[in-house]
């Protein structure tokens, strides 16, 4: 694979949040897991566990806890996507692959005791990493996905009986796509691209900022 084929998976890549009901082969799922294994980490620490959700009661509690968060959502913002939102697609997606993180591994760092943002990044950093790795893994194999983290991870983490201190980070769903959805639109490079010093004029506004958080599903990622 060259760079241009790797760039035109990373750019098909979508956000589904529409699944048919089609089982997913469980060679597929091997391999997403395989891609997963492989994500680069700090110290090669590897601080994630995955749980994968295949049964309809567990699913159900996972998305009874969706449904609670909601209507909290509901009481702190006003987005207009929020008067139907009830993101169906957690159930529907017939794998929820629950993302989990063992952060005693921020201490694997060196930079232990140095820097404590340093030493996060060791743990949100790297679960990230095979986040990421297991996403484009599913959409080269013609899957759908989404990142979810509407949840409330305490009750997610007793609902799967997780131990602690491990602690359940997110939900990546997964399923054959029912969807097409249009690419969003990406800030161009020079906006975002700055060389030897940060370049303030390309620092958005906090108008900018305050506008996105009022509905994000209608940020455009516009120079501001």
């Amino acid at each position: 694979m060259n760079c241009d084929e790797l760039l035109s998976i990373m750019k098909g890549r979508r956000s589904i949040r529409s699944f048919t009901s089609d089982p997913i082969p469980q060679e597929h799922v091997d391999r997403i897991l395989e891609a997963g294994r492989w994500a680069p980490s700090s110290a090669n620490s590897q601080p994630w566990d995955f749980i994968l959700v295949t049964d309809d009661v567990i699913r159900q509690g996972i998305y009874d806890n969706v449904l609670k968060v909601i209507e909290k959502i509901k009481t702190l913002r006003d987005f207009p996507f929020l008067q139907s939102f009830r993101a169906e697609y957690v159930l529907q997606a017939p794998l929820n692959i629950v993302v989990c993180g063992d952060p005693r591994f921020t201490r694997v760092s060196i930079m232990d005791g140095v820097d404590s943002q340093i030493e996060e990044f060791v743990f949100w950093g790297s679960v990230s990493l095979a986040v990421q790795n297991m996403w484009l893994a599913a959409h080269c194999l013609g899957l759908g996905a989404a990142l979810f983290t509407d949840i409330y991870p305490s009750a997610i983490g007793k609902l799967l009986r997780v131990p602690d201190p491990i602690k359940v980070i997110c939900i990546l769903v997964v399923g054959f796509p029912a969807e097409t959805p249009e690419p969003r639109s990406r800030r161009a490079i020079n906006d975002f691209t700055h060389y030897n010093m940060y370049d303030p004029s390309k620092k958005r506004s906090d108008r900018f900022v305050e506008e996105a958080r009022k509905d994000p599903s209608k940020l455009f990622l516009k120079k501001a």
